[in-house]
């Protein structure tokens, strides 16, 4: 809780009086006290609350700001109902020391402050165990063997139906980084009645379990509403089908994070990748595990590199040229700056080394989109 939420609302009366450009302070605990130095009893991010019992000449506020300040306590709230007026000499002090100084209102008790900042602690507790139970779910889903009765259990702890479809999403941060904590930023951002979220996740990278109702088109508008509420900030996220089961989420799990890389080749403040949005062949090499992708593009050009790397040829690179020329002999060679002849020698030599057959067209299709999954030539040559 910063100072800024206590100052915020109407119920506790609060007015500042110095430190208004220090109100993002956390505010950690409550702490009354009326002793002339509490240096002793003061923790880092304390709310100092004092009636100024301990006031006798201005030399006092010295010491008690000093106190304050060697602290690091957040901020200072004084009542009046012992002082009658704020002392002038407690103002200065605590502006000198950059110590922000609050008024209560004559009738205020402190007790509503300190409740208030004990119900904002408890639930900020609360919110951090949430969030630790959810990343231990979300590390379970990446597990390369799932116990569908564990995720069960983990889902009914953190209030889900095992059930309800669960729709996973992974989102990322591409701007403001620095600014937002964006597990915590979508928990608040996302939630609804008709549903249950589970939220984990880095400050930069969030992994979101909507439990119940959810579409990719509403949870889309729902990014770009709380990036239109956030200015500077920038999305990708990647949405998965619902997984009708508990056995699938790991699978979806995977899907949403393959959607998120690449929502990351998409334009604008917020870009949102799923299964169904796939139409260029970059999609869906990208929406395939890296391992598969790297499997495949070893298997049919692996002999090919290995020969460029023994003899420091460019039968790779020649490949590249000679399919993105659609298969022209003249101008492949021209922008390899080579005779046709030599281009046919060192494509016969690729026709050896994979098995594969240039006047195919099924055959120059599956090497093409092997060069694709991985950098190739023209991605190393690229500005």
């Amino acid at each position: 809780m910063r100072l800024a939420d206590l100052l915020a609302r109407d119920d506790l009366r609060l007015t500042p009086v110095t430190g208004q450009d220090a109100l993002d302070r956390e505010v950690r605990r409550a702490y009354p006290t009326d002793l002339p130095d509490p240096q002793r009893y003061l923790r880092s991010g304390d709310l100092v609350l004092t009636s100024g019992v301990w006031y006798g000449k201005p030399s006092d506020c010295e010491v008690f700001a000093d106190a304050l300040w060697a602290s690091d306590v957040a901020g200072l709230v004084v009542g009046l109902i012992v002082l009658g007026e704020l002392p002038q000499a407690l103002v200065e002090a605590c502006e000198r020391r950059r110590v922000p100084l609050i008024l209560a209102a004559v009738d205020q008790s402190f007790g509503a402050v300190t409740e208030a900042v004990a119900a904002e602690e408890f639930a900020a507790r609360q919110r951090r165990a949430e969030r630790l139970r959810a990343q231990t779910l979300i590390d379970l889903l990446g597990a390369q063997q799932i116990a569908p009765g564990e995720v069960s259990a983990h889902l009914r702890l953190l209030g889900a139906d095992p059930a309800l479809p669960t729709t996973v999403m992974v989102v990322g941060l591409t701007g403001g980084s620095g600014e937002h904590d964006l597990p915590a930023v979508l928990h608040e951002a996302l939630a609804r009645k008709d549903r249950q979220l589970i939220v984990g996740g880095t400050p930069g990278e969030a992994v979101v379990l909507v439990n119940g109702k959810a579409s990719r088109r509403n949870l889309a508008d729902e990014l770009r509403d709380l990036a239109a509420g956030n200015p500077g900030i920038g999305l990708v996220a990647g949405v998965s089908e619902p997984a009708s089961s508990v056995s699938q989420l790991g699978e979806a799990l995977e899907s949403a994070q393959r959607g998120m890389e690449s929502a990351r080749t998409g334009a604008g403040p917020v870009s949102v990748m799923s299964a169904a949005d796939i139409d260029t062949f970059e999609q869906l090499l990208t929406s395939l595990p890296p391992g598969v992708r790297r499997s495949f593009r070893e298997h049919l050009l692996g002999p090919v590199e290995e020969y460029d790397t023994r003899h420091g040829s460019e039968l790779v690179k020649t490949l590249d040229t000679f399919l993105e020329t659609c298969g022209s002999w003249q101008r492949a060679a021209d922008e390899l700056y080579v005779h046709v002849n030599t281009l046919r020698y060192r494509l016969q030599r690729i026709e050896e080394l994979t098995g594969r057959r240039m006047t195919s067209m099924r055959d120059r299709t599956d090497l093409y989109l092997a060069l694709r999954s991985g950098k190739g030539p023209r991605d190393e040559v690229a500005p």
